[in-house]
């Protein structure tokens, strides 16, 4: 149970559990939860989601198995859970993921902004460390996964000096950028054939060491396709540099071209990824795989890091490359880690996260492995994990604008009826067709599938045999020329691969008439015409039903009863055919008489709604003799087709039915209780005198000890009269009618829960009547018990109000009178504002009650009025629309009134100006001089004290 690593890639793990690991905890490993592995021991549920960031991996959950080991006795031993890692959750192996559908176009983006925008928006991973990486980028993707998406746009921004990669963290975000900032480029690990152990800054691994170096993939040239389509295909080029040291036969130059497809790259990065495609392939391919033991190897580096490779016996040897490794000076060459595998030994924390970010510890539970050892490969991915995403060569020719042609159908098809798995009748018929060619006459090479429409023909004329007509009523037959009409219904398709020239119709009607046709599509989409209309009629229904079992039978000297549970003669009851019409009945002296019409004694029904309900069928067949009879039943299906009789059944004589009983009455029922279907009767009633219930033809009817009448529901009308209560229940959410003892008229609604209600009540007022709808008691806030009601009166006239217990307004209220209308607000007797209006006046204010602090206007005939006062300006508010003043001014020839505070806008003032003796000082002109938001000054032409009263307003 490895857990192999591998470098942008989702690599794999498996843990194997033990046999006893509880169920509920097997329950809680769920698909697509994750499993995070850290060294040491330790406790999930104490560090959380902490482990994501400090676990050696963190892998996605998709396969559980749950099966025998096969090599012990006990069940169900074979336990284990596996999955890939977090690159998972950037598109897995088949490029699902979260495709972008909408395309994605970066332009002239900096890398960071780039690869944030192809993050995927579910959220499923986030950013983590994004580095800067020189250049910008400007491309378009669509349908591809976003792990697909950012491996594209690293390769194409790296560069043989910078390369750039990606890695998904164990907490599912994303950290993008040059290696050297990902990984580890300066390496501390050495691995080496000749020596193992420690140094002062290296470390090398013991063990055995595989490498091979091949030039397979080696390429001097390559020519990348990119977008666009025929001859109009983008393309870019890149040749090795330096010149190939490698030689052909006759000495010259090795050309190796390698041709690479990549219709999503645009023209402006061809030449790009022209180069980056050949720098993968212009020197030796490099593997080197080491089987250690080492344990810490964890510690000595991560995929991804660079490590030290020294092995002169096979070549990998770098001559410009020198360092010290423990006293002798080695070169060896710089590989990157791009593949690990490793064990899960019992040095391991193994923890789940289930999808509400619960941790459960599965250490208990792992069956750990005893071989530590751990395989590293370096330098190349192996062979059989190349990236094989690239697209396949060709010459990506022009669209394809060949049509198919028509199919030809070819007759007569062949059918036959059957019975469904709901015991029903139905046809099948089996197609057959030629393969067209191209409307141009060329062969079809990319054909794709064909398309079979069907429909049931409307037009066609269906007979009827007697035997199905006398199955059905005269007034359900259509015409004399067609006694059943044309079923309707519209096409039906379905679609056939191309490699086939048959295909099979069924569940289709029996003797129904079908339109059908066919038309052919190829792979790039071009939809040929649809054939000729060709009809055909599905096999009659020819399957008559199973032999129906004996019949139960009971008899006297006048009838025959006779009993069947539309079973089969095989066994069972209820499981006859579901398109069942009818049983016929035959009766004989003779055990072994062949039914015909001489022996038919009657018809009854018996269908699909009996046998699903499972109804037995009853008939009774009056036969007026006393000899022993034989009876046995033939069932006859919707098209007339017979089964075969039943075995006879004798009937005994043990019933007289109630045809055939002239009286019967009470003093002949002696106990037990009486069954029927239907009495017919005078009255029936359980009383005549006292508290009684009657039924009669008048209807339903209650009676009272005294002999009233408390109920009564008229047969003739619906109407239902009652005296008393009406409860629509006990407890909970219900209505009551009537509910005081006193009956008073009421309508009480109760909530689900609680004592109190709601309620509708009337009083009197002589021979009038008042109507009140009523809220249940609420606190107003201030301890007082009040509720909420309309109140209809026959001379206080219609109000809305709040009232107290006792009755007292508390609160906002509206009266409507004959003569005049009030709203306003009350509490404890003292009004507050208020709204009065009659035919001659309307007055809205407030305390109109008291002439001396009385606040309102008076809109009457003819005249408006103002009780009360202006605000004074010394407390006039930014807002306020008018005000006024008066003020005494000493001898000057002007006055600068403040308002207070700053007004919203500029009022406009009128003023006067007073003086008590004039004199020769009398002024001759004054006025407002100037006005704004805060001040406005009145000035007049001598030094004469002056009262100055004013009104300021704003417009």
């Amino acid at each position: 149970m490895p857990v192999q690593e591998i470098l942008k890639a989702l690599g794999s793990w498996e843990v194997k559990l033990l046999p006893h690991t509880p169920r509920d905890v097997l329950d809680a490993l769920d698909y697509f939860g994750h499993v995070a592995v850290v060294p040491g021991r330790l406790d999930p549920a104490q560090y959380g989601d902490n482990l994501l960031t400090t676990a050696r991996y963190v892998g996605v959950v998709r396969t559980k198995t749950i099966g025998d080991d096969g090599r012990t006795n006990a069940p169900q031993d074979d336990l284990s859970v596996g999955g890939v890692g977090m690159a998972f959750w950037l598109g897995d192996e088949d490029g699902k993921g979260d495709v972008y559908e909408n395309a994605v176009e970066p332009a002239s983006a900096s890398f960071a902004t780039t690869i944030n925008m192809l993050l995927p928006a579910s959220g499923a991973v986030t950013a983590g460390t994004i580095y800067s990486v020189a250049g910008q980028y400007t491309g378009s993707h669509r349908y591809e996964s976003p792990r697909t998406a950012i491996g594209y746009v690293c390769d194409t921004m790296s560069t043989t000096s910078v390369p750039v990669s990606w890695r998904v963290n164990g907490n599912a975000t994303l950290d993008a950028g040059p290696d050297s900032d990902l990984f580890v480029t300066n390496p501390s690990c050495v691995i080496t054939t000749k020596d193992a152990g420690e140094d002062m800054a290296l470390r090398a691994l013991p063990g055995s060491v595989d490498v091979t170096r091949d030039v397979e993939d080696y390429t001097t040239r390559v020519v990348l396709l990119a977008e666009g389509e025929g001859t109009s295909i983008a393309t870019g080029a890149a040749d090795v540099s330096p010149a190939t040291p490698y030689k052909n036969l006759h000495g010259g130059a090795l050309k190796l071209t390698r041709l690479v497809s990549e219709s999503d790259t645009a023209s402006g990065n061809a030449e790009t990824r022209a180069q980056l495609q050949l720098s993968r392939f212009t020197s030796t391919r490099n593997a080197l795989t080491l089987s250690t033991s080492d344990y810490d190897v964890h510690g000595s580096f991560r995929v991804g890091d660079r490590v030290w490779v020294y092995d002169p016996d096979s070549g990998l040897v770098d001559t410009t490359t020198e360092i010290t490794f423990r006293g002798s000076r080695i070169n060896p060459i710089k590989l990157q880690v791009t593949e690990t595998a490793w064990a899960i030994t019992d040095g391991y924390t193994v923890a789940y996260r289930t999808a509400t970010g619960t941790w459960i510890d599965l250490t208990d539970y792992v069956d750990a492995e005893t071989d530590s050892t751990s395989t590293v490969t370096v330098g190349d991915f192996s062979r059989q994990l190349t990236d094989s995403s690239l697209e396949p060569i060709g010459s990506r020719p022009n669209a394809d604008t060949s049509v198919p042609g028509q199919p030809t159908l070819i007759e007569p098809f062949t059918g036959v009826a059957y019975l469904d798995n709901r015991g029903f009748t139905r046809a099948r018929v089996v197609l057959a067709w030629n393969a067209p060619n191209n409307t141009d006459g060329s062969t079809i090479v990319d054909g794709d599938h064909y398309e079979i429409r069907y429909a049931v023909d409307t037009d066609m004329i269906y007979p009827a045999t007697w035997a199905q007509v006398s199955a059905v009523r005269w007034q359900d037959l259509q015409t004399w020329a067609q006694p059943f009409a044309a079923p309707e219904g519209q096409w039906q398709t379905m679609v056939v691969n191309w490699d086939q020239t048959t295909a099979q119709l069924q569940d289709l009607s029996p003797g129904v008439g079908y339109d059908i046709q066919i038309r052919a599509v190829d792979k790039t989409g071009n939809i040929g015409a649809w054939s000729g209309t060709t009809t055909f009629v599905a096999s009659s229904d020819n399957l008559p039903p199973s032999t129906p079992a004996a019949p139960s039978v009971a008899g006297s000297r006048i009838a025959v009863q006779v009993t069947h549970t539309l079973g089969k003669a095989s066994g069972g009851t209820y499981n006859l055919e579901s398109d069942l019409d009818h049983l016929e009945v035959h009766v004989s002296y003779e055990p072994g008489f062949t039914p015909d019409t001489t022996t038919l004694q009657g018809k009854t029904t018996a269908n699909s709604g009996m046998i699903q309900a499972q109804i037995p069928v009853v008939l009774t067949v009056p036969i007026e003799e006393t000899s022993a009879r034989y009876v046995r039943v033939v069932a006859v299906d919707k098209t007339g087709n017979k089964s075969g009789p039943s075995d006879a059944a004798t009937a005994t004589a043990l019933l007289i039915d109630d045809a055939h009983i002239s009286d019967l009455t009470v003093s002949k029922v002696t106990a037990g209780t009486i069954s029927a279907s239907w009495v017919m009767a005078g009255e029936i009633k359980t009383a005549d005198t006292g508290a009684r219930a009657l039924i009669s033809a008048s209807g339903y009817e209650l009676y009272d000890t005294a002999g009233s009448r408390t109920f009564f529901a008229d047969a003739a009308t619906g109407s239902v009269s009652i005296l008393g209560q009406l409860v629509s229940g006990t407890t909970g959410r219900r209505l009551e009618i009537n509910p005081t003892a006193t009956l008073l008229p009421e309508l009480r609604f109760y909530p689900s829960s609680g004592t109190d209600y709601a309620y509708i009540n009337s009083t009197s007022s002589g021979s009038d009547s008042n109507l009140g709808l009523n809220s249940s008691l609420y606190d107003d806030g201030g301890g007082t018990q009040v509720m909420s009601r309309v109140y209809l009166h026959t001379t206080a006239g219609a109000r809305l109000e709040v009232v107290t217990q006792g009755e007292l307004v508390r609160g906002g209220y509206a009266t409507c009178m004959p003569d005049y209308f009030i709203s306003g607000y009350k509490s404890g007797g003292i009004d507050g504002g208020t709204f009065h209006a009659n035919q001659t006046y309307g007055q809205v204010g407030w305390n109109f009650g008291d002439s001396t602090n009385g606040q309102y206007l008076n809109f009457s005939t003819g005249k408006t009025y103002h009780i009360g006062k202006w605000e004074n300006y010394a407390s006039a508010a930014s807002n306020q629309g008018l005000f006024t003043g008066s003020v005494v001014q000493g001898a000057a020839v002007a006055l600068i009134l403040s308002y207070g505070p700053t007004m919203d806008s500029a009022p406009v003032p009128i003023a006067t100006c007073s003086a008590g003796n004039f004199g020769t000082a009398t002024p001759t002109v004054w006025g407002v001089q100037s006005s704004g938001t805060t001040t406005f000054t009145l000035a007049w032409n001598n030094s004469q004290g002056m009262r100055v009263n004013f009104w300021c307003f704003r417009v």
